[in-house]
């Protein structure tokens, strides 16, 4: 008799207390209709709310035998906490879901059915989103410079909305990243992929907590972990025009000079203006090979990428698993 096949649905939070529950009981509701065929477990990250999240996640593991929760020491960023949470994925497929429900719980049936039909990932692929216009812009333009510097480039306009069968999940899991960008690993690794298109929603509930500087940091990211090429042949191409620009620039005063000497060489706005483009320049440059030295600094080190505080559910026998 062949052993059921699992499937783990892992959900990384952070001040969440007004969504968990809602959020648990709506992804319930979606995978009804293949409870006779999978055995399920359900992962939820707190990244150290500072809320009754984890109250609210231990409650809920004393009712459902098979969900599991885990706390952090600290907060130890996305990334990481997604990261813990595949890690600690027993099925044989993984479906990463938000808790703010944003992302539609009812859509994880059409992610299953994608995995049956073979792809190894089935990502979800935003549409359109509530937000503004300049918000909206922005992304685009990220998208588009995320596409042109990478060496294998995300699908544009996904989240971390997807299933991801066992043999991606081993692979994510042999990367040593520091702070693994997943959109960026996931393509990378490859294997039979599909997108499915969807419409993102409003936050359900709570306050969010990404600020643009967390934005921000979360694209330089991105766009670092997957171009390792681009950016610094981009920055060596820059500098050298920029010399033979500033060579020309100098060669042609000093042939104006020596043929019209009555005509009057450029004044100190000129000079100011170009002197401060070119500094400008020096200093973009500099912060790109900072960003890729402070990724190799921190690599370097080893350290761990956090510490698990507490734990629920997880001693539990397997068997109690439903």
């Amino acid at each position: 008799m062949n052993q059921r096949k699992m499937i783990s649905i892992v959900t990384p939070c952070y001040n969440e207390e007004d969504n968990v529950e809602h959020h648990f009981e709506r992804v319930t509701r979606a995978i009804e209709p293949f409870r006779a065929t999978y055995d399920f477990e359900f992962i939820y990250t707190d990244n150290m709310s500072r809320d009754r999240t984890f109250a609210i996640l231990r409650e809920m593991a004393e009712r459902h035998a098979n969900l599991r929760a885990i706390r952090f020491s600290r907060n130890i960023g996305a990334n990481r906490a997604i990261f813990f949470g595949l890690m600690e994925a027993k099925g044989d497929a993984a479906i990463l879901i938000q808790a703010d429900l944003q992302d539609p719980p009812e859509l994880i049936p059409d992610f299953i059915r994608g995995w049956e039909e073979g792809y190894d990932v089935v990502y979800g692929q935003i549409l359109d989103r509530d937000e503004g216009r300049l918000m909206r812009a922005f992304r685009r333009l990220y998208y588009w410079i995320v596409a042109s510097f990478a060496d294998v480039a995300p699908p544009q306009n996904a989240g971390e909305f997807r299933i991801a069968s066992r043999r991606v999940l081993d692979a994510i899991g042999r990367y040593a990243d520091e702070d693994l960008y997943l959109r960026g690993a996931i393509a990378h690794i490859g294997f039979p992929q599909k997108p499915l298109p969807y419409h993102r929603m409003r936050r359900q509930g709570g306050q969010s907590s990404s600020s643009l500087s967390y934005l921000f940091g979360y694209a330089v990211n991105g766009l670092i972990s997957t171009s390792t090429v681009v950016p610094i042949r981009a920055v060596t191409l820059v500098g050298f025009l920029s010399a033979a620009f500033g060579f020309l620039y100098g060669a042609m005063n000093v042939v104006i000079k020596l043929l019209f000497p009555q005509i009057v060489p450029p004044g100190l706005a000129t000079v100011l203006a170009i002197v401060s483009f070119f500094a400008g320049l020096q200093l973009l440059a500099l912060g790109i090979i900072g960003e890729y030295i402070r990724k190799i600094y921190l690599q370097g080190l080893g350290r761990p990428l956090g510490f698990i505080q507490d734990r629920v559910g997880f001693a539990e026998d397997d068997a109690r698993r439903s």
